[in-house]
């Protein structure tokens, strides 16, 4: 999955849960205002159920922080032992480069040296 995917996710399950919250609301106001109350009683109520929704919309919007402070953590956490895992990889491969140059280097000269006496040894 890549992380245009993954946001096109999360934008659709932002979209699920506001158009849900707004559907109970709507609902819940239609109920109300449908029930056989007086006025000063269902204002009563109104009030109160918003002040219990707008409670619980806070509590749910305090854990979704904790939760997203928990993946954020998690996530520098990985990126974090990721880029002290590819600086190690790329020291190792730099060392193993070094030392392969050498022998290379080394084989060279010999194979040059080696030329060398052939050709002399022909002349």
């Amino acid at each position: 999955m890549n992380m245009e995917d993954s946001n096109r996710g999360r934008s659709h399950a932002s979209e699920v849960m506001i158009t849900l919250a707004l559907g109970l609301a709507v609902g819940f106001v239609a109920g109300i205002m449908l029930a056989p109350k007086s006025g000063k009683e269902t204002r009563k109520e109104l009030i109160e159920k918003g002040e219990e929704f707008a409670e619980k919309t806070k509590e749910g919007f305090e854990v979704a922080k904790v939760k997203l402070a928990e993946v954020k953590g998690m996530g520098e956490e990985f990126l974090e032992k990721s880029k002290d895992a590819f600086e190690k990889t790329t020291k190792t491969v730099g060392q193993k480069a070094g030392r392969a140059k050498e022998k290379v280097e080394k084989v060279i000269s010999k194979g040059k040296a080696a030329a060398k006496k052939v050709e002399e040894s022909l002349s």
